[in-house]
């Protein structure tokens, strides 16, 4: 006994619903572990991005009171290299944070082609399997998959670049205080010497 094409049809649509019914259930423990650990990784990333701010930033507006502070004859070159590390400090945290921008936005287009694949994918299953129709959706589906994935690398490296800019603005940070710390401590040695 041969199926008609509907039966097929509706075989075919009961395997797929019964098989992503499986996905789902074992998978869903996992993926809202992931979706968790996402919105922990931002909450972090946030918080680091605004302390990098607040240290450059406080260490730029402070320079005249520690220079007070520690009564440093420090020369003006000195200065201004000290405050040009922690300008550049804050140049990458918010290179850092248009980094991490483009990384959620790819992330977020992903999901939308995740979306358009499950939708062509569902439209497929509404066609006989032998239909142009059928072929036509599930190309537009593997079509919008591998858009997706692309997306998502694209998004990977835009967080390397962020990791990177958040590094290079630590850096300067650390940079800008150490000069400064040598210039003051020279130039309280020279102010000692008779």
């Amino acid at each position: 006994m041969t199926e008609t094409p509907e039966e097929f049809r509706r075989r075919v649509e009961d395997i797929d619903a019964k098989f992503f019914e499986q996905v789902n259930k074992r998978g869903e423990p996992h993926r809202s572990r992931s979706f968790e650990y996402e919105k922990l990784a931002i909450e972090y990333s946030h918080r680091g991005l605004q302390l990098l701010t607040y240290l450059n930033g406080g260490a730029l507006v402070a320079i005249p009171t520690a220079l007070a502070f520690f009564k440093a004859d420090v020369g003006r070159i000195d200065v201004l290299l000290t405050a040009v590390a922690f300008i550049v400090g804050l140049l990458f945290v918010v290179l850092a944070q248009v980094a991490a921008f483009f990384t959620m936005a790819k992330r977020a287009e992903a999901s939308m082609f995740s979306v358009h694949e499950q939708f062509q994918r569902i439209a497929a299953l509404q066609n006989p399997h032998q239909a142009p129709e059928f072929a036509e959706r599930m190309a537009a589906a593997t079509s919008d998959a591998k858009m997706g994935s692309k997306r998502l690398a694209t998004s990977d490296k835009w967080r390397l670049i962020g990791l990177g800019f958040f590094v290079l603005s630590l850096a300067a940070f650390v940079a800008g205080c150490a000069w400064g710390a040598w210039v003051v401590i020279l130039a309280k040695e020279v102010a000692s010497q008779p």
